[in-house]
Protein backbone atom coordinates (compact mmCIF):
# COMPACT_ATOMS: atom_id res chain seq x y z
CA UNK A 1 0.00 0.00 0.00
CA UNK A 2 1.36 3.41 -0.95
CA UNK A 3 2.08 5.85 1.81
CA UNK A 4 0.84 9.43 1.98
CA UNK A 5 4.15 10.89 0.74
CA UNK A 6 3.98 8.81 -2.45
CA UNK A 7 0.33 9.76 -2.96
CA UNK A 8 1.21 13.45 -2.57
CA UNK A 9 4.06 13.13 -5.09
CA UNK A 10 1.75 11.56 -7.68
CA UNK A 11 -0.93 14.18 -7.04
CA UNK A 12 1.63 16.96 -7.48
CA UNK A 13 2.93 15.40 -10.73
CA UNK A 14 -0.62 15.04 -12.08
CA UNK A 15 -1.36 18.68 -11.24
CA UNK A 16 1.87 19.85 -12.96
CA UNK A 17 0.92 17.79 -16.01
CA UNK A 18 -2.56 19.32 -16.07
CA UNK A 19 -1.45 22.96 -15.82
CA UNK A 20 1.85 22.76 -17.73
CA UNK A 21 4.57 25.30 -17.14
CA UNK A 22 8.28 25.96 -17.33
CA UNK A 23 10.88 23.74 -15.67
CA UNK A 24 14.67 23.80 -15.62
CA UNK A 25 16.54 21.03 -17.43
CA UNK A 26 20.29 20.50 -17.11
CA UNK A 27 21.89 19.79 -20.50
CA UNK A 28 25.39 18.79 -21.50
CA UNK A 29 27.10 20.03 -24.68
CA UNK A 30 30.43 19.34 -26.33
CA UNK A 31 31.94 22.68 -27.39
CA UNK A 32 34.84 23.20 -29.76
CA UNK A 33 37.13 26.07 -28.69
CA UNK A 34 39.66 27.77 -30.96
CA UNK A 35 42.21 30.29 -29.71
CA UNK A 36 44.00 32.76 -32.01
CA UNK A 37 47.18 34.82 -31.66
CA UNK A 38 46.17 38.49 -31.49
CA UNK A 39 49.30 39.69 -33.30
CA UNK A 40 49.31 37.29 -36.25
CA UNK A 41 45.69 36.14 -36.33
CA UNK A 42 46.81 32.52 -36.61
CA UNK A 43 45.21 29.65 -34.79
CA UNK A 44 47.30 28.73 -31.76
CA UNK A 45 45.17 26.13 -30.05
CA UNK A 46 42.07 24.05 -30.74
CA UNK A 47 40.33 21.82 -28.19
CA UNK A 48 36.95 20.45 -27.15
CA UNK A 49 35.34 20.62 -23.73
CA UNK A 50 32.15 19.50 -22.04
CA UNK A 51 29.88 22.32 -20.85
CA UNK A 52 26.85 21.94 -18.56
CA UNK A 53 24.04 24.47 -18.92
CA UNK A 54 20.56 24.83 -17.47
CA UNK A 55 17.81 25.46 -19.99
CA UNK A 56 14.17 26.26 -19.29
CA UNK A 57 11.78 23.91 -21.09
CA UNK A 58 8.07 24.59 -21.56
CA UNK A 59 5.71 21.68 -20.89
CA UNK A 60 2.31 22.13 -22.53
CA UNK A 61 -0.74 21.32 -20.38
CA UNK A 62 -2.25 17.87 -20.90
CA UNK A 63 -5.98 17.90 -21.61
CA UNK A 64 -6.20 14.25 -20.55
CA UNK A 65 -4.72 15.10 -17.14
CA UNK A 66 -7.11 18.06 -16.87
CA UNK A 67 -10.12 15.85 -17.59
CA UNK A 68 -8.98 13.23 -15.09
CA UNK A 69 -8.38 15.88 -12.41
CA UNK A 70 -11.73 17.61 -12.91
CA UNK A 71 -13.83 14.42 -13.13
CA UNK A 72 -12.33 13.14 -9.89
CA UNK A 73 -12.19 16.41 -7.95
CA UNK A 74 -15.52 17.88 -9.11
CA UNK A 75 -17.68 14.94 -10.23
CA UNK A 76 -20.97 16.81 -9.90
CA UNK A 77 -19.86 19.46 -12.38
CA UNK A 78 -17.69 17.42 -14.74
CA UNK A 79 -19.56 14.10 -14.84
CA UNK A 80 -17.27 11.82 -12.89
CA UNK A 81 -18.58 9.11 -10.60
CA UNK A 82 -17.05 10.60 -7.49
CA UNK A 83 -16.04 8.82 -4.31
CA UNK A 84 -18.09 5.86 -3.05
CA UNK A 85 -21.07 6.70 -0.83
CA UNK A 86 -21.13 5.76 2.84
CA UNK A 87 -21.51 2.02 3.20
CA UNK A 88 -20.15 1.27 -0.27
CA UNK A 89 -16.75 -0.30 -0.61
CA UNK A 90 -16.05 0.94 -4.14
CA UNK A 91 -16.17 -2.57 -5.63
CA UNK A 92 -18.10 -2.98 -8.86
CA UNK A 93 -19.62 -6.39 -9.43
CA UNK A 94 -19.70 -7.46 -13.06
CA UNK A 95 -22.39 -9.81 -14.41
CA UNK A 96 -21.45 -13.46 -14.84
CA UNK A 97 -19.81 -14.20 -18.15
CA UNK A 98 -21.93 -16.36 -20.42
CA UNK A 99 -20.64 -18.87 -22.98
CA UNK A 100 -20.23 -17.46 -26.49
CA UNK A 101 -23.00 -18.21 -28.96
CA UNK A 102 -22.21 -20.87 -31.59
CA UNK A 103 -21.43 -19.46 -35.06
CA UNK A 104 -24.31 -19.39 -37.49
CA UNK A 105 -23.91 -21.19 -40.81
Amino acid sequence: MANRREDAAVEKALFRSAVGGVRPVRKTYKVKRIEYDDATGRKTREYEEIVHETEEVYDAPSTQAQQFWLKNRMPGVWGGEGPPEDGENGVIELPARSAPAPPED
